[in-house]
């Protein structure tokens, strides 16, 4: 479980550092910004979640997280 739960975090992080980074450039592309900014509150939902149902010392399914792919459209393709 614990192994779990750093994974969540270290996606979460990643996930972060990409939304640094388009918020970093002149012009962020605001639908992919808004995009990674749920993503990112999903994984803290989900890492709260499983925090919250350890505490009381429950037996609890793993959620699933669905892998996605994030990488940028290229322009012209669709």
């Amino acid at each position: 479980m614990d192994q779990f739960i750093k994974s969540l975090r270290h996606r979460r992080a990643t996930v972060q550092a990409r939304i640094e980074d388009e918020q970093a450039r002149p012009v962020p592309d605001q639908l992919r910004l808004s995009a990674l900014k749920r993503l990112r509150l999903r994984f803290r939902d989900q890492i709260e979640f499983i925090e919250r149902m350890n505490r009381r010392g429950e037996t609890i399914p793993i959620p699933v997280v669905r892998r996605r792919s994030y990488r940028p459209l290229l322009a012209g393709k669709s």
